[in-house]
């Protein structure tokens, strides 16, 4: 059958094919109302925890964080996160969100964590819905589903909703799709539970909008139910049923729900969508095309169809699964079927069956690398899954073809016309079926084989690492630090190692495990426990490998720290050593030099002291290392280096004790040999003595001694310069001190009658601070200092009381510097805290203030009474403000008690009785006005029960007063609200009259409420519109001031000319809603409220104004932006190919190299290349017209060199620049050519010129032969044979010359060469057939030399011959 029996016989020439699936725009559409839906319910659930809420559902809730933070809520347990920001971390954090869904019984069909972390639009609203399905609606429904013994929700949920709205005639609710579109249901169910709230009445006049909004808002504000739903959404053909669940299990949760059974039974016989009354349609036959009716398990008819053996049912009452969705959006195509919606569905099931055939052919072949395959696994899996959304549309399509041949209203062509169709798209969709099974076959087997591949693999590498670290604990650690240093690199190779295959590890963490039937459970579990192995093997090995690094990184820090100690500790002893060699070396002679030398022995003696425990520690440093190496070459290099450094102390010791006992020696010649006395010699001795007798005592540790040094008796006399210096700086440290206490001690002592400033009172507190700590150092160390020289004097017998009453006295100061300063800071907080004081008195005198203005303001003369609920509201303010008065006097009692406790300045304690004098005040003017207020009440009470009808008159006449924008007019409406609320519970009707004014008043009342309500919305409504209109209004405006055109650059033009498509496409919507605001503006106006009678006149003529302006300008430069894009876009598409051109004829005749065998192919070359030069002169043109153009457009750009022109003008100069290569380049080659050619023609004609002298020589020597013995005949052969040879001989050099060129070059090689050879050969022979000629002609027997070449021949005698 030709294609054309695909299309009903009215349509043919209508279809293409689209490739847009079928429903497509109706499903996308739920997809958005879904999502709107699920963010609001996801935002009010994060509300409720204090989570910051979302914007974008499938954006952010890729990484899972805030579905763990979701969970968290709805369980009611801490979930951990990953802290990463990685797709890995983002895949573990969702995982965890399945597992916790999987632990709690949520059902999830084929929702994998790659799916939400890839934001798969469908699985994550499928998600998100089996969270709302199972805490949403099971959760709460489960007692009562419980109770009534039923599993089906949504049959009970249906089941309360009509039993709520039977007493409305108006309302039948039969699903929870197209049955809440008017909004009637839900305005019914809000009636029933809140009938005072609302009429039923005013309801149903209102359209479906306002219904649903008003249903909406009586939800949030009766019910505290968030406003999941907005009212353009759920006033459409079809409602999206997910999101109508979700909102009225909202309500179900907070409103009564006792469900009878009676009701329930009700849903169940409710009437089917699609009947199949009288078996098989007459038009297919279950053999035929698959599609037989079948009897479902309650006995009842039902309808089935069969797609090449897969049995799909379509289920025509309430649905048991919630994935039933696609059924609901296809209701309006089987209902009622005629040949107009036969042929459009048949023509959207053809379109799509036509890209999905399409689709599955341009999938790639199944690639051998394991993650393409996953991503072709995928891909095929969301087809397949397509394939089952419009498995149904497919059967309706069949049903409908049936139900029209059953109908009996067709010709018969046109039954055989359907029935072949319908055949027809059996048959390709089978095929399609069959083709997308065998290649999810295909994908399976391939995945698994490469998979088990992958896990192959990373066996094998993890059994070569496993002997790789056995071979590496088992080598001994190194003997020194480099070779330590070299297994520390070798364990950084493994860290490598174990980096790279991290990724293959990574891989297998999304790992699709495919399992077909026969397989079964075996094969997961054999699986499972591969991949535990292996999971085992993996954490062993990065375990292993990372306390190893730490173990390496451990030692090596130690012992580097130890060999630096040792070097350290071996260059302090040089030093030492060095130091006692150069005194061992000086002369005791000089008295001077003889102290200094004692000084540095004592010097060293100290030193030596305190470097003991350094050798001590290296000892026990050595010791840790070798515990921790467990080498026994490393711990004998250590042990060596300890004992070498022991070595050298032992001998430094005993060097020292020796010059020591030299040094008395040579003290004592010194001075017997300058003529000092005997008590000086002795005075230096006894101090050598007591310098040699402490070093004796500090080697006592490590030198055995069998008997002590001397001990010492005198010192040497103190150095007066040293004394000197200490007590100047022990009096500049005392006056210090005392300026300093004198600073402190003014600080913070008020002697004003207000406390000084906080902060400069801290700033100086921290001066003093500062200062104080930087002299502590030098304080510390003149203290020392002092108390050493006191001792000092003390064992030399000098006085020593003057400086140590003077250290004393510093210390003492010291101290007192201490006290002061604490004493200064408590008097600055206390400062500090009296200022807080006087500003909190500020405050408390400024809420006084408000206090009075508002008593001002509600109680000046000439305003005009207020109405009994207007005195309600001051009554209830009052006592408000009663009550802040109230707190106010206590926390002023509080303020005065604190400031009385920190001793107040005069002037703190008269603001303190000036603010206490304005609360009595105050509170005494709000007392009196609660007592006017009250008998004001009392007075309108009396009235009212006088004549209520009349109070309520007069309050209804003043509803509209004040209004004046939103929040007023939201006012006026809840007051109305109030007012139909008392005036229905407050009616009487024991009089007819007065009955009548009492329905009057009521339907006045009902009237004004209406009119405040849709006032309120059109002020609403216009707000909103305003701010979109303002909005596009200033993006166009902002546009206009970023001319594009003048910057020249291709992607701000594109960018720009994509904002002005934008903004001219929403320029309908724009100019529809200042339509719409001007109609709001007119009817606010003309509703005869008083403050609204000019409302939004001048913003909406603003907006007008605007509008005007900016659309034509909008239109103008997206016509400007467009046309200067198609100018640079065709410039550059022109340089593209002038390039192009350049390159094809460089290529062409440039590069290639010619070889020329013939004359002909070589002037067929020549004259090629002169037209191909002559060609792209001609081009020189079209390049100069393309040089003005781009001059022309680069010269409007600003600045002229920016942006997109830069980029004109830099391809058009290496246009240009190219341009004239060429140009220089064919001249050149047309030149060589040319040349070439004249070369050629050159030797031709040389030839030419030799063979014809040749040939004339040829005939002379023919003549000469058999010449008669007379002179006369020898002479005029000799003439001719002469004549001849003077014939010119350069031109054969010509020939040769010529002839090499052009064989150089390659030009003619061949036939060249042939010619000169034939040439040179027939000038040879002639050569040798004139010389013995001449010689008979001569008459000589001698040869004659003679060259034809030569302008003339020589002869031997040839004179003399001819004379004779």
């Amino acid at each position: 059958m030709n294609a054309s029996k695909w299309l009903p016989w009215k349509k043919r020439a209508l279809f293409k094919r689209k490739g847009r699936q079928a429903c497509g725009p109706l499903m996308d559409e739920h997809d958005s109302v879904q999502k709107k839906t699920f963010t609001k319910w996801l935002n009010a659930q994060f509300s409720k925890a204090g989570k910051t809420p979302i914007k974008d559902m499938f954006s952010d809730l890729r990484d899972g964080r805030k579905l763990l933070d979701l969970l968290e809520g709805l369980t009611g347990t801490a979930l951990t996160k990953e802290r990463g920001s990685t797709r890995v971390h983002a895949l573990n954090n969702v995982n965890k969100v399945l597992q916790v869904l999987h632990q709690s019984n949520v059902d999830l069909v084929n929702i994998g964590g790659t799916d939400i972390v890839d934001g798969n639009r469908k699985l994550t609203l499928g998600l998100i819905w089996s969270i709302i399905l199972h805490w949403q609606v099971k959760d709460i429904m489960k007692d009562i589903m419980s109770n009534l013994q039923q599993t089906n929700s949504e049959k009970i949920l249906l089941s309360w909703v009509r039993q709520c709205s039977a007493a409305r005639a108006d309302v039948n609710v039969l699903n929870f799709t197209t049955s809440w579109a008017d909004g009637l249901a839900f305005n019914a169910i809000l009636h029933r539970f809140r009938p005072n709230v609302f009429s039923w009445e005013q309801v149903v006049r209102m359209s479906p909008v306002e219904r649903l909004d008003h249903a909406f808002t009586v939800a949030k504000d009766q019910l505290a139910v968030d406003r999941l739903l907005d009212p353009e959404d759920v006033a459409v053909q079809l409602p999206d049923k997910k999101s109508i669940i979700m909102y009225v299990t909202s309500l179900f949760a907070v409103l009564p729900h006792d469900v009878t059974m009676e009701a329930i039974r009700e849903v169940e016989t409710l009437p089917r969508r699609y009947k199949s009354e009288d078996g098989p349609p007459a038009g297919l036959s279950p053999q035929g095309l698959g599609w037989a009716p079948t009897e479902q398990a309650g006995g009842g008819p039902g309808l089935s169809m069969e797609y090449g053996g897969e049995e799909v049912e379509v289920e025509e009452t309430l649905e048991e699964d919630e994935e039933d969705e696609e059924e609901e959006e296809e209701e309006g195509i089987l209902q009622e079927v005629d040949l107009d919606s036969y042929q459009a569905t048949l023509e959207e099931v053809l379109t799509w069956l036509l890209s999905a055939e399409d689709t599955l052919h341009m999938q790639d072949e199944v690639s051998d690398d394991v993650e393409e395959v996953k991503d072709q696994f995928h891909t095929h899996e969301a087809f397949m899954m397509e394939l089952t959304a419009h498995q149904s549309s497919v059967g309706n399509v069949l049903q409908a073809g049936n139900q029209l041949i059953a109908q009996g209203n067709l010709a018969v062509e046109e039954e055989d016309e359907i029935r072949e169709q319908m055949t027809l798209l059996n048959s390709r969709w089978e095929s399609l079926r069959v083709a997308s099974m065998d290649r999810q076959a295909r994908l399976h087997e391939v995945l698994m084989d490469l998979q088990q591949q992958q896990l192959q693999q990373l066996s094998d590498w993890l059994t070569q690492t496993e002997d790789r670290i056995k071979k590496m604990e088992s080598e001994p650690v190194a003997g020194d630090v480099d070779d330590y240093k070299e297994q520390i690199e070798l364990h950084k190779e493994l860290q490598n190692d174990l980096e790279a295959e991290q990724v293959k590890v990574n891989s297998l963490t999304h790992m699709v495990v495919v399992v077909d039937e026969n397989s079964g459970e075996s094969a997961t579990a054999a699986l499972e426990e591969q991949l535990q192995t292996l999971g085992e093997r993996w954490a062993a090995v990065c375990r292993w490998t990372e306390e190893r690094w730490h173990k390496l990184q451990e030692v090596l820090l130690v012992w580097q720290q130890l060999l630096e100690d040792q070097s350290f500790f071996s260059a302090w002893l040089t030093e030492k050593e060095q130091a006692l060699g150069d005194v061992q070396t000086s002369s005791f002679k000089d008295h001077s030099e003889m102290n200094a030398n004692v000084r540095r022995l004592a010097s060293l003696k100290e030193d030596m002291e305190l470097k003991r425990q350094t050798l001590d520690q290296l000892s026990e440093a050595g010791q840790d290392v070798e515990s921790l190496l467990r080498s026994p070459a490393a711990g004998a290099t250590i042990q060596g280096t300890t004992e070498d450094l022991t070595l050298r102390w032992d001998s430094l010791v005993q060097t020292l004790e020796q010059t020591l006992e030299d040094c008395s020696f040579q003290v004592m010649e010194a001075v017997a040999s300058s003529g000092g006395t005997e008590v000086e010699g002795q005075n230096v001795v006894d101090t050598v003595a007591m310098a040699a007798a402490s070093s004796s005592s500090s080697s006592s540790s490590f030198v055995d001694q069998d008997s002590a040094q001397p001990a010492k008796k005198r010192m040497m006399e103190t150095d007066v310069e040293d004394r000197l210096e200490l007590e100047g700086n022990l009096s500049a440290l005392l006056s210090w001190m005392t300026t300093w206490t004198s600073s402190a001690q003014t600080l913070g002592c008020v002697h004003t009658s207000a406390p000084g400033d906080p902060a400069e009172l801290h700033g100086d507190m921290k001066s003093l601070e500062l200062q104080l700590a930087s002299k502590e150092a030098l304080i510390g160390q003149v203290t020392h200092e002092g108390r050493r020289l006191v001792d000092q004097l003390e064992r030399e017998g000098a006085s020593a009381d003057s400086l140590r009453s003077d250290v004393d006295l510093l210390q003492a100061q010291r101290d007192a510097c201490s006290r002061e300063l604490q004493a200064a800071r408590e008097r600055v907080r206390v400062q500090s805290r009296l200022g807080e004081l006087g500003e909190a008195l500020a405050l408390v005198d400024g809420a006084l203030g408000e206090q009075d203005g508002w008593l001002r303001t509600t109680g000046a003369a000439g305003r005009e009474p207020p109405d009994q609920e207007g005195l309600n509201l001051l009554h209830e303010e009052c006592q408000s403000r009663l009550g802040q008065v109230g707190e106010l006097g206590a926390r002023l009692e509080q303020l005065s008690a604190e400031a009385g406790s920190l001793g107040a300045t005069p002037a703190l304690r008269d603001t303190s009785v000036v603010v206490s004098a304005h609360h009595s005040s105050t509170l005494q003017q709000l007392r009196r006005r609660e007592q006017d207020l009250d008998q004001g009440l009392q007075a309108l009470l009396r009235q009212a029960e006088e004549d209520p009808v009349e109070a309520l008159e007069e309050r209804l006449g003043t509803l509209k007063d004040g209004v004046t924008d939103i929040p007023t007019t939201q006012s006026a409406v809840e007051r109305a609200q109030v007012l139909c609320l008392e005036i229905e519970q407050t009616q009487k009707a024991s009089d007819p009259a007065v009955a009548q004014r009492w329905s009057q008043l009521s339907s006045r009342a009902r009237d004004e409420l209406s009119t405040l309500q849709c006032i309120l919305g059109s002020l609403k409504d216009n707000q909103v519109r305003m701010v979109e209109v303002e909005r596009w209004l200033d993006a166009v405006q902002e546009l206009m001031s970023q001319d594009a055109t003048k910057q020249g650059e291709a992607e701000r033009l594109q960018e720009e000319l994509n904002q002005c498509k934008e903004y001219v496409n929403e320029m309908e919507s724009v100019e529809s809603s200042l339509k719409q605001m001007r109609e709001n503006v007119c009817a606010v106006q003309g509703a005869a409220v008083p403050g609204l009678t000019s409302w939004g006149q001048d913003s909406l003529d603003q907006c007008q104004a605007r509008w005007d302006v900016f659309s034509k300008q909008l239109l103008s430069q997206q016509e400007r932006v467009a046309e200067r894009q198609e100018r640079q876009v065709n410039l550059s598409k022109d340089l593209a190919e002038m390039q192009e051109w350049m390159g094809q004829v460089d290529e062409e005749f440039l590069m290639r190299d010619f070889e020329y065998k013939n004359p002909e192919e070589l002037e067929a070359a020549l004259d090629e290349m002169k037209r191909a030069k002559e060609d792209v002169l001609q081009k020189e043109v079209r390049v100069k017209i393309l040089k003005d153009n781009i001059n022309a457009l680069v010269s409007r750009t600003s600045p002229p060199a920016g942006g997109g022109g830069q980029a004109l003008t830099s391809e058009l100069d290496g246009v240009l620049a190219n341009y004239h290569k060429l140009c220089d380049r064919f001249k050149s080659k047309s030149h060589t050519l040319e040349e070439v050619w004249s070369c050629w023609m050159e030797l031709l004609q040389y030839l030419e010129m030799e063979q014809s002298w040749l040939g004339t020589l040829e005939t002379n020597l023919q003549t000469t032969e058999d010449l008669p013995e007379s002179t006369e005949a020898v002479n005029r052969a000799l003439e001719s044979l002469e004549g001849v040879l003077r014939h010119p001989g350069d031109n054969r050099s010509q020939i040769r010359e010529l002839g090499q060129t052009l064989i150089d070059g390659g030009i003619l090689d061949e036939l060249i060469s042939e010619k000169l050879e034939a040439f040179n050969s027939r000038y040879d022979r002639l050569s040798q057939q004139v010389r013995p000629r001449l010689c008979v002609c001569l008459g000589v027997s001698a040869p004659v030399s003679l060259c034809l070449c030569n302008s003339f021949y020589v002869s031997v005698g040839l004179s003399s011959c001819r004379a004779v």
